[in-house]
């Protein structure tokens, strides 16, 4: 049977593949050309493609996002990779097959496809003289990173300047700052598969973040694990003070247009004056990087930052608050004071205090609060706190967000005990429950009930302080966290069963609800075995 594929190309070549691919009908199947690469994974579930062939394009970043894609949506395709090095010639990459004659022979679709207008060059690690220098290449630049590491770890004057001479270091001795970038918070499964494939991304962001580098007054880009990467950045000399901090400015700004992928935080030290000093500016990065829970929104976390952002707590009015909130949970859960208190708390007093022991006690207390009023209806959707190590990948405003949800789905679930008095949107929460998992709308649920649309949502943000599409996305969520806690069903699946009929549209509202991707939740909450 033929394998299915799917293309993501420059048009010229995707009309020479095309040309090509009814004289190897027997091997492939080219069943849909992308524009982009965020729709490749909706249509690989959809078509249940088994190949998918993509051309890299700058900036980089796109192909990483897409890597993170494809690990949260919990497929693992065969990867054919390329790139057009020239007008004529292009280097390609594939998956480490068990299938080597299958591999083999879509290697020869793809060469005898453009044979006409391009060489192609397979890159991979082997015997011969072509793969050997890939191979030296690559052993310098582990060597060079290896040199830079230690710079990190700490390093002596003359010790820097025989790695420098050693290495041809771009690093000049007047001053530095230290960045970091987190790529993606995910664990490639496949990654003894794809190791070629990311291993020449990786590559590729280093030399567009070079390129940048070197446009200003240079630096060194290195990896200090796959998903971290590390620039170390010479200062820009400058007469007036006012241009060397506009041009660090327009620096940085135009290295997160380069480095624009998923990530959990950016770091950017202070001023490091001497290469000495490297290592404090590292160990301040892991001291600082607890913070991003509290300052998430900040362009660069740095210790100026955090400096300037912490505020001392009034503690008598954080117990007032918790107060107050206590009392209208057990009163009356739907008084729309009840946010108003929890937004003020979380985003203007703990927040700026930037304390993980003032937020669990926040947290600790409401939780305990919703937990003695309301039993088992609470505790099926409490999770417990994470550590400052795990937050540090959420934020403030995640967790507020969280608590709200979870307060408007208690609605939800006490509304037919005696909480809701509208007949006609208690008929609509029945509704919603029983009809979660397929493609209804609101204007199906008001047409169900007999009712204009415009009134429809009028009486029930009202009576349940939550529109009605919003109670729709929360409850099949929620729904979601349970099957994927439950069950080792694929995460793709598991957005169609809740009534989400797009893969990329469940992860990014799944993301936005949770402060987590489907894949990241699933590793940490799941109880089945983590695949």
């Amino acid at each position: 049977m033929a394998k299915k594929m799917v293309l993501y190309t420059e048009e010229k070549i995707q009309e020479l593949l095309n040309e090509s691919a009814p004289f190897h009908s027997d091997n492939f199947e080219i069943v849909y050309n992308s524009c982009s690469y965020e729709k490749l994974i909706d249509k690989m579930i959809e078509l249940k493609a088994d190949i998918v062939m993509f051309q890299l394009k700058t900036p980089i970043y796109h192909a990483q996002n897409f890597f993170a894609d494809l690990a949260e949506a919990n497929i693992s395709p065969l990867l054919f990779a390329f790139e057009t090095i020239s007008d004529n010639e292009i280097t390609y990459f594939t998956t480490t097959y068990q299938d080597l004659d299958l591999l083999e022979r879509l290697k020869n679709f793809f060469t005898t496809a453009l044979e006409k207008d391009y060489n192609c060059y397979f890159s991979y690690i082997g015997e011969n003289s072509r793969t050997n220098s890939i191979m030296s290449s690559r052993l310098k630049k582990l060597e060079k990173t290896e040199y830079m590491n230690d710079i990190l770890r700490g390093v002596t004057k003359q010790e820097f300047l025989f790695y420098k001479k050693q290495a041809s270091l771009q690093l000049n001795d007047s001053g530095f700052f230290l960045c970091l970038w987190n790529l993606a918070e995910i664990e490639y499964v496949d990654h003894d598969l794809n190791k070629n494939i990311y291993y020449y991304v990786g590559e590729k962001l280093c030399e567009e973040c070079q390129t940048v580098l070197d446009s200003y007054n240079g630096g060194e880009v290195f990896y200090i694990t796959p998903i971290h990467l590390c620039l170390i950045i010479n200062d820009i000399p400058s007469n007036s003070e006012a241009t060397r901090i506009q041009k660090q400015g327009e620096l940085m700004k135009k290295l997160n247009a380069v480095l624009n992928c998923k990530t959990a935080f950016r770091y950017r030290s202070s001023f490091i004056k001497m290469i000495e000093d490297i290592r404090l500016a590292y160990e301040s990065y892991h001291r600082l990087r607890i913070y991003n829970f509290f300052c998430s929104e900040a362009e660069f976390l740095t210790p100026e930052l955090i400096e300037t952002s912490r505020k001392k707590v009034d503690h008598m009015k954080i117990d007032d608050y918790l107060n107050q909130i206590k009392e209208l949970i057990d009163h009356n859960i739907t008084d729309p004071r009840l946010e108003l208190l929890l937004e003020d708390l979380f985003l203007n007093m703990i927040k700026p205090s930037c304390s993980y022991n003032i937020y669990y006690y926040c947290h600790t207390t409401i939780s305990a609060a919703l937990l003695e009023r309301f039993g088992n209806l609470y505790k099926n959707r409490l999770i417990e706190n994470n550590s400052p190590q795990e937050l540090v990948y959420s934020s403030i405003e995640q967790k507020y967000t969280n608590l709200i949800e979870s307060i408007h789905l208690l609605r939800g679930e006490i509304s037919n005990r005696y909480m809701i008095k509208n007949p006609l949107v208690l008929q609509a929460i029945d509704f919603i429950h029983d009809h979660y998992t397929e493609d209804i709308t609101i204007n199906m649920i008001a047409e169900h009930l007999k009712l204009n649309l415009s009134y429809f949502s009028q009486i029930f943000t009202k009576e349940m302080g939550i529109a009605p599409r919003k109670y729709l996305i929360t409850y099949r969520i929620q729904k979601a966290k349970e099957l994927i806690e439950s069950s080792n069903e694929l995460v793709s699946n598991i957005g169609i069963n809740v009534g989400f009929f797009e893969v990329k549209h469940f992860s990014k509202t799944f993301k936005k609800i949770t402060g987590l991707t489907p894949m990241q939740y699933k590793k940490q909450y799941a109880k089945g075995e983590y695949v």
